[in-house]
């Protein structure tokens, strides 16, 4: 199996060319223990089978893709290996070296043999039975990557800190918790055996944290197959399709929640929210009235309300109810603060606050030297 080749280009010009092994998994990006890196993402490769899965793609030797970060573009290839002598003992056809050596004696040979030569010495042995499994779940992936690209109706959640000119991204990424010992020892579980739900759970979980969107809604999906009845997963899927830009896949996950579960305050601000992306904005806010009504002192209904506020072009008043709901962040478990964070980070709908001032000044009355600092 090959390794990782990563190119990273800033206005065309290469600043960062190498090639990094991958044994299990590696991140690339604004990640302190990167391979190779580059401000505006932080990614993970991961070895599963002989393919390297980036962004939920699995890409066999000889495959690429690139990541576009604004002036910045970073091109990934999983590069084909070699085989060295000792290899292709075995992997020649008999029969192939018996009509070589007919064509070698007319003198006609040297296209026929270099064809069969080059088919011969790359030719795979079969793979591990978890790595048929691990193959088949990527196929299943890649399949649904083209789908996904075809039905997004928004943008995806990523930085545009060289928009602003500000390290928001940064700023938010320093905030998210990791745990590479349970996260190796998941992905050891999955490669022997992509059936195991306990080490999905963590693996779609590390990749939301990481912002693999692809590969969070990915392993989700998979889950809540099996786990219908499960709100936690359904929800954490509707996540990862609101970073996607999946809007109506996200509002059909929040209302399968609301079905059996009314009440379910979360669901309610993200249909609210995702109805307000679509442009239903009068459904949206009649959904964020009821969320008032439901749970007017909990911190993300203030963050719902600010939201629709911004969509409707009314920035000062989104302004208002931010600084409201960061002000009662303690009152929010940590994974929803972090969530907080990667709203303000990352949410097109804030776009064009985080080059304003004031969303800066909002944050460093609360952080004080803690909150973004400008991009470098």
């Amino acid at each position: 199996m090959g390794d990782l080749a990563v190119t990273v280009r800033l206005n065309d010009a290469v600043i960062d060319d190498r090639v990094a092994r991958v044994r299990h998994s590696v991140r690339i990006g604004e990640a302190a223990d990167a391979v190779v890196s580059f401000p505006g993402a932080d990614v993970r490769v991961t070895r599963v089978g002989p393919h390297l899965v980036v962004r939920g793609r699995p890409l066999a030797e000889g495959e690429g893709m690139g990541i576009s970060l604004g002036a910045a573009h970073v091109t990934v290839a999983h590069t084909i290996r070699h085989r060295t002598p000792r290899e292709w003992v075995g992997l020649y056809d008999r029969r192939f070296l018996a009509v070589a050596m007919l064509l070698m004696s007319g003198g006609a040979w040297m296209d026929t043999v270099e064809v069969q030569f080059e088919r011969a010495a790359f030719h795979e042995p079969h793979a591990t039975l978890g790595q048929q499994a691990a193959l088949s779940s990527a196929g299943e992936q890649d399949a649904e990557e083209v789908t996904a690209a075809v039905m997004a109706e928004g943008p995806r959640h990523e930085s545009d800190d060289h928009l602003t000119g500000m390290g928001w991204y940064r700023w938010y990424r320093r905030a998210v918790p990791t745990d590479e010992a349970q996260v190796t020892e998941a992905w050891d579980r999955f490669r022997w055996n992509s059936d195991d739900a306990p080490a999905r759970r963590v693996l779609a979980r590390d990749a939301y944290a990481a912002d693999d969107f692809e590969q969070a809604a990915w392993h989700y999906r998979w889950l809540l197959e099996r786990h219908p009845d499960d709100h936690d997963l359904r929800l954490r899927l509707a996540w990862a399709e609101r970073r996607r830009g999946r809007h109506q896949a996200e509002a059909e996950l929040y209302r399968e929640i609301l079905a059996t579960d009314p009440g379910h305050t979360q669901a309610l601000s993200g249909l609210a929210l995702s109805l307000g992306r679509q442009g239903r904005l009068d459904e949206a806010i009649t959904l964020s009235d009821e969320l008032q009504i439901r749970a007017p002192l909990w911190p993300y209904t203030k963050v719902t309300v600010a939201l629709l506020e911004v969509m409707r072009g009314r920035d000062r008043a989104g302004m208002e109810a931010l600084s409201r709901a960061y002000a009662d962040r303690s009152l929010l478990p940590p994974e929803l603060r972090i969530e907080l964070r990667r709203d303000l980070a990352l949410d097109p709908v804030l776009s064009g606050l985080r080059k304003d001032a004031r969303l800066r000044s909002l944050i460093h009355r609360h952080l004080g030297a803690a909150g973004p600092l400008p991009a470098r």
